[in-house]
């Protein structure tokens, strides 16, 4: 019966440890928040004679808790990397592409101007041989290309999104009631 047991708690073990990786935060709430309400159910159940009764209602409860606080991981994981995406979609609709460079020059913008947008917008370049003849072909001055071309040195801006950041106030002192030790006065 000891043996029997043993297989059974080892088996259980196996089966929980196996393919955590791949659950969702919501699936391993439920699973841990099952297995510890199980647990501790099942020992409160025993103080008061009813340990199955405990356990089942342990686990019920420590699964549902676990469920709801594993959803909440997965929708903060979820609303982050939407942010991040977000972000980076922005950075790329805000870079100058080599058309809208020529555009400019088309439209007598000054060579200092379409610098600064250059800069202003981090835009990155790097130009091959056949990119360099287009923009000559379509009136680019070579301060203009020169510019460009000084990009691929510089290091591209890149989106990093933080993690949230959690301020917890520290908890008040302890109140204490009545007179202490060593007190001098009248009330």
């Amino acid at each position: 019966m000891k043996t029997l047991r043993f297989l059974v708690a080892t088996m259980i073990l196996v089966l929980l440890s196996s393919g955590c990786s791949s659950m969702s935060n919501t699936d391993q709430g439920v699973l841990g928040g099952g297995a510890i309400g199980a647990g501790t159910g099942a020992l409160i159940g025993h103080a008061t004679g009813h340990t199955g009764a405990g356990a089942l209602i342990g686990a019920g409860v420590g699964a549902v808790t676990g469920g709801l606080i594993g959803n909440a991981e997965d929708k903060q994981e979820k609303k982050a990397q939407e942010a991040v995406a977000a972000a980076q979609a922005a950075q790329a609709r805000q870079q100058l592409a080599l058309t809208d460079i020529a555009q400019m020059t088309q439209q007598h913008i000054s060579d200092p101007v379409i610098i600064n947008q250059i800069r202003a917008t981090n835009s990155y370049y790097v130009l091959s041989a056949q990119d360099t003849i287009w923009l000559k072909q379509n009136g680019v001055s070579d301060a203009v290309i020169t510019e460009m071309m000084a990009t691929a040195q510089r290091y591209p801006r890149r989106v990093i999104a933080a993690e949230p950041m959690i301020i917890v106030d520290p908890p008040p002192p302890p109140v204490s009631v009545g007179v202490g030790v060593g007190f001098r006065g009248r009330f």
